[in-house]
């Protein structure tokens, strides 16, 4: 009985965090991050919306020798504009953003988007 407890048990610790991993942020509009800045704090949401006031700082970093990019810009989507910054390995299949480029944005609410993940429409 004790075997299968722990079983079930360690099959919990490895299922339950691959689950939450697996789960899709909430789609939410950059008004509502705004109105209710408690209730997204620190959680992953996605917001759809134009790049404004893009830019990017490019380096090699000191000791990995990796030639890094760190995305900076803004979000539009009607509603209200929000900061974001997407960190990235350039060679690594990075998408690259412009002024104008319809986005979904995929972060973490921090008062701006720590974003990990972008998608081109």
């Amino acid at each position: 009985m004790m075997q299968r407890i722990r079983t079930v048990c360690l099959t919990m610790l490895i299922l339950v965090p691959c689950a939450s991993a697996g789960l899709a942020a909430e789609p939410v509009t950059i008004n509502s991050l705004f109105a209710y800045p408690e209730a997204y704090k620190m959680k992953v949401v996605q917001v759809e919306g134009r790049v404004k006031n893009y830019r990017m700082n490019h380096f090699i970093g000191h000791n990995t020798k990796l030639e890094k990019c760190i995305q900076i810009f803004s979000i539009e989507d009607g509603t209200g504009i929000i900061d974001a910054s997407y960190a990235t390995i350039c060679q690594m299949g990075t998408i690259m953003l412009k002024d104008g480029d319809e986005v979904t944005i995929e972060g973490h609410f921090l008062g701006a988007l720590d974003v990990r993940s972008v998608k081109k429409h």
